[in-house]
């Protein structure tokens, strides 16, 4: 029987709008992206289409408010306040809690450093989420990235103008271990005995625990933190990599 290649075209789009409809949460981005012309910072919405956050279809109505089931402009954007409204999700000194409810450990480790305190207080100057993750991009900064957004308030010869090279070299430390975790479990994965590989993926999974204390560590901006928690990762994964022979 010959198919009618219209008809496979029709199938495919109303397959392709379907599946679109049924992963898309909201008509924000999609809006936006339509009206270019008129919208405000129309930058944002490549930066935000290829971070994490877009990649993973956590919309703007999740940091802005706005209801994002309708594209009535008066109604999808009821209740969104501009960034300078202390009422915001997105005004500075709110950052910390429109972040936890995703990154609840990194955001409380934030929440109580002095950068946060000094946002509290309406230091400028200060710090917050976006300072390194960028306002939509949700950028993790490099090592090199961080030191030198450090080093524009910690110059040299300042009282902490060694801080920013030595929280760098606390984040490359604790890198390297991450790339050796992955490189561990990747071999371990590959051991038929069953408890036995059972047995050594809990191991590596304590190690990334340590892990990402000392991601939090970097939050709080405690290099000591960082660099115990990090050692202490180093200490379990020198362990599993004993045990597992064929693991670079």
């Amino acid at each position: 029987m010959r198919v009618n290649p219209l008809f496979v075209a029709l199938v495919v789009a109303v397959t392709v709008s379907s599946a679109f409809a049924q992963t898309t949460t909201s008509r924000c981005a999609e809006c936006h992206f339509a009206n270019m012309s008129s919208v405000p910072a129309p930058q944002h919405l490549g930066d935000w289409q290829q971070s994490a956050h877009g990649k993973n279809s956590v919309s703007c109505d999740k940091c802005h408010g706005g209801d994002p089931s309708t594209f009535q402009p008066a109604e999808a954007h009821r209740g969104v306040l501009g960034a300078d409204n202390p009422a915001s999700p997105v005004y500075r000194a709110n950052l910390v809690r429109t972040c936890a409810p995703c990154h609840e450990r990194n955001a409380t480790a934030f929440g109580s450093s002095l950068h946060q305190v000094l946002v509290r207080a309406d230091d400028q100057r200060a710090p917050t989420c976006t300072t390194c993750h960028g306002v939509m991009s949700a950028r993790v900064p490099s090592p090199a990235g961080l030191e030198a957004r450090c080093a524009t308030c910690h110059r040299s010869g300042s009282p902490l103008g060694e801080y920013p090279s030595l929280m760098r070299g606390g984040v490359e430390s604790l890198n390297v271990q991450r790339q050796r975790a992955d490189e561990l479990q990747q071999a371990i994965e590959r051991i038929t005995d069953r408890m036995r590989r059972v047995e050594l993926l809990a191991s590596v999974y304590d190690a990334r625990t340590a892990l990402k204390e000392a991601i939090a560590g970097v939050h709080t901006f405690d290099l000591p933190a960082l660099t115990e928690r990090v050692d202490t990762a180093k200490r379990r994964l020198d362990l599993i990599a004993a045990a597992v022979p064929t693991a670079r």
